[in-house]
């Protein structure tokens, strides 16, 4: 009895722990894309405060572009290597996504030599943040977390904006899932412990290989197709792609494939396709989008995956872009699993 009572003790303390281990952690608010609700941002430094952090919004610097960015490019491009050089910062959570980070790139590419002599920094998005991650990982060699924007239901608890000229710009907020309840843990224990999801779909016989190893990269097809044939595009082999979107309809996505199939050197380890289908949908339209990457996959060389577990949905696993992944396929089972070791 006394043994039982002397481990549970150091359990409750072990968890303890590890639940306060980020309690002095200062998360920096950051955006580099479409305007937000700045009435959002006490909810957002609430729910991250009720978790132990501290909030700095020093690099929340709005002034509506005439495109309906945060602000101009070279405002915008400016504030972001401002964050990414100071040596206090650990990690930079975007608020959300839209567009504009890709205009970005000349600015981050000229500091390139100045942001590599500061302190690592995790950063944290997903969507249009799929270029500066692209960027850090490529250029500076960092890693980071495709993950939920901080700006969601998911990490605010916030209903549905309404469909107003104001709100018309906001993130997409969805509803929180079941399985999905708590997106600032599970990033951070993806951070601490690394990633194991089950569930990956072989597409394609050469999907069905017991293994395949290499570097995690991508995000958003639309932000991964526009850096295609640019001065910005690095080479794919020895990686592993998330591929996910939910801005495009099934013909447009046909066509999107169709124009990777056709890439000259393009050959990655793996593509793992997540979320294409609207976030609210019927089974019908679900597996339409389901059967164009099929039908990709059934033409490609490449193996290919698919684990709608990602991405704008209700459920967004984070994964860790340049980092290492591994997917295994056991002989005796319909699916597959990614592991990554711990940022």
């Amino acid at each position: 009895m006394m043994k039982s009572l002397k481990f549970i003790s150091i359990w409750a303390i072990s968890l303890y722990v590890s639940i306060s281990s980020h309690a002095k952690d200062t998360i920096y608010l950051i955006s580099s894309s479409s305007a937000y609700d700045e009435s959002y941002i006490p909810k957002i430094t609430q729910a991250f405060e009720s978790k132990g952090f501290s909030v700095n919004t020093q690099y929340l610097n709005q002034q509506l572009s005439d495109f309906g960015y945060v602000n101009t490019d070279h405002e915008r491009a400016k504030n972001l290597i401002a964050a990414l050089k100071n040596d206090h910062v650990k990690y930079l959570w975007f608020v959300r996504g839209g567009s504009g980070a890709l205009n970005l790139l000349p600015e981050l590419h000229a500091e390139i030599n100045p942001i590599k002599q500061s302190t690592p920094k995790v950063l944290i998005g997903f969507s249009d943040v799929t270029a500066i991650h692209y960027f850090i990982n490529n250029e500076i060699g960092w890693k980071s977390i495709h993950g939920t924007t901080a700006a969601t239901g998911k990490i605010i608890n916030a209903p549905t904006a309404a469909s107003t000229e104001t709100t018309a710009a906001i993130t997409n907020i969805n509803d929180t899932s079941e399985n999905q309840k708590d997106v600032v843990d599970e990033i951070f224990s993806t951070l601490q412990n690394g990633v194991h999801y089950q569930g990956l779909l072989p597409l394609n016989h050469a999907a069905k290989n017991h293994f395949e190893q290499g570097t995690l990269t991508g995000g958003n097809l639309t932000l991964v197709q526009t850096l295609f044939s640019t001065k910005y595009e690095r080479r794919w082999q020895n990686k592993i792609l998330l591929l996910e979107d939910i801005s495009v309809t099934y013909k447009q996505l046909d066509r999107l494939l169709h124009q990777i199939l056709f890439k000259q050197d393009f050959h990655p380890k793996a593509i793992v396709f997540g979320q294409f289908y609207p976030s609210k949908t019927n089974d019908g339209e679900r597996l339409i989008y389901k059967e164009v990457i099929r039908t990709f996959a059934e033409k490609s060389q490449i193996p290919v995956y698919y684990y709608p577990y990602f991405g704008h949905g209700k459920i967004n696993k984070p994964f860790i872009l340049g980092g290492k992944a591994h997917i295994a396929c056991p002989q005796d089972s319909d699916y597959c699993s990614i592991f990554q070791e711990k940022l």
